[in-house]
């Protein structure tokens, strides 16, 4: 017997068509700036400022700050070729959830006072790891002067009301009223002729592992398929559960999703779970299934997570 049940999960849907909806609104501006950014002329005045990719910290640096800024289309200039190999442009703007416009700069503003302090960890002749401690301002902190980030109502300011608030955070870092957070990220370089680009390995995908808890339940066989998945940031994927019970009875049982580490199981959403609910399991074999997502914004020194499914008897 097989059972899909399309059990409405409100919180979570809703979280995810709310990310869905904003990248629909700024979708068509980005593709404009993508475009301005590949054609723009040598004589722009961007390529005054040509990056040093010879220069593995200064490569670190600018690609810490931009992420930081959310400014995506710049970030994604300092990703190896391998990498983009995989996932263009286009697509890593759209499920990054890049910035744009007066929250871009206000962004790029802020990250300006970052402080970055790389340390190599490793080299070989091609490859480097870098550790870097990075000091910067705290977005959340700061997210009431900046509308709570809402980028609608932060890029329909007056130009007036825009001044002010980069000279808001303008004079709350000359006066170090800045509120700050720390934080490591571990990177690695590729060399690509005379020059260095991050690497971040998107062809291995995201490793989920499947994990089965049935504490002192005898009753119920278990099976899991599959057993892992390897998936980019932004895709979904489903999971069977084949359930035999063995009793001769119905039992009533709650399975819960664990999802580790906690720290990024917010990038995690439920697209269509047929066992979210408490479920009846009759004699005999059954099977359910469940879809989901990883959110294309989940960051991207995260290559792993695990999924355990936690079985409880309710009667």
């Amino acid at each position: 017997m097989k059972k899909s049940l399309n059990t409405p999960l409100c919180k979570l849907r809703a979280a995810l068509a709310q990310d869905t909806t904003r990248r629909a609104k700024h979708f068509a501006l980005c593709s404009a700036l993508l475009g301005i950014w590949f054609l723009a002329p040598p004589s722009a005045p961007c390529a005054e400022r040509a990056p040093n990719l010879e220069d593995p910290i200064f490569v670190v640096q600018a690609y810490l700050r931009a992420t930081y800024a959310r400014d995506y289309i710049e970030a994604y200039r300092y990703i190896s070729s391998e990498d983009r190999r995989v996932k263009d442009l286009n697509r890593y703007v759209q499920q990054k959830g890049a910035y744009y416009g007066f929250a871009l700069e206000a962004a790029k503003k802020l990250a300006e006072f970052i402080d970055i302090n790389s340390v190599t960890k490793g080299q070989t002749q091609n490859r480097l790891q870098i550790t870097a401690h990075v000091r910067g301002p705290d977005f959340g902190k700061i997210s009431p002067l900046l509308l709570g980030w809402n980028t609608y109502q932060l890029n329909s300011l007056p130009v007036a009301h825009r001044n002010q608030i980069i000279e808001s955070i303008e004079k709350k870092n000359r006066d170090r009223s800045l509120e700050m957070r720390e934080g490591e990220e571990k990177l690695e370089l590729i060399k690509e002729g005379n020059e260095w680009r991050v690497f971040l390995n998107w062809a291995a995908g995201i490793k989920i592992p499947l994990r089965l808890v049935l504490s002192g339940i005898s009753d119920l066989d278990v099976n899991v398929s599959p057993r892992e998945v390897a998936i980019q940031a932004g895709d979904v994927f489903e999971v069977f559960l084949k359930i035999k019970n063995r009793s001769s009875h119905p039992l009533v049982a709650r399975i819960g999703h664990l999802v580790e580490p906690q720290a990024v199981a917010d990038y995690f959403d439920f697209v269509e779970c047929g066992f979210l609910l408490p479920v009846t399991l009759q004699p005999g074999e059954q099977e359910y299934s469940g879809r989901y997502m990883l959110r294309g914004s989940i960051p991207e020194s995260v290559h792993q997570l695990s999924l355990t499914y936690d079985f409880k008897l309710l009667q």
